[in-house]
C-alpha cells in the first residue's frame, strides 16, 4: 500500500490506479468526484498488504480561498488617480 499522505487528491487517485486500486473520499455516493484537495489520512494505512483492486479511502483537506484559481494580486489598491500623477499636466504637441 503507498502513502498517498500529502498528495493531491488527483494525483493520488491516478498513483493507486496505477499500482491496482481503486482510491475513493470517505463518502463513494458524493455528488463531488475525489479531485480536489490534500490527502491527510488514508485507509488502510501506508505499508499495509492488500489485494489487487482493493478500495483504499482517503480524506481530504480543502485549501482555503476560492477555487475560482484568481492569481493576480489584489492587495495593495494603487491610490485614486495614481497612474495620472504620471502624466504630464499640460500637454502640448
Amino acid at each position: 500500500m503507498p502513502d498517498f499522505y500529502g498528495m493531491q487528491a488527483l494525483n493520488a487517485w491516478l498513483a493507486g490506479h496505477d499500482v491496482g486500486l481503486f482510491v475513493q473520499g470517505p463518502d463513494p455516493d458524493s455528488p463531488e468526484p475525489l479531485m480536489h484537495g490534500i490527502v491527510v489520512a488514508q485507509d488502510p494505512v501506508p505499508g499495509t498488504r492488500v489485494g489487487r483492486w482493493a478500495t483504499v479511502t482517503v480524506w481530504v483537506r480543502n485549501e482555503p480561498g476560492d477555487p475560482g484559481g484568481v492569481r493576480e494580486p489584489l492587495r495593495p489598491i494603487p491610490p485614486t488617480r495614481a497612474l495620472s500623477a504620471e502624466l504630464p499636466e499640460n500637454s502640448t504637441d
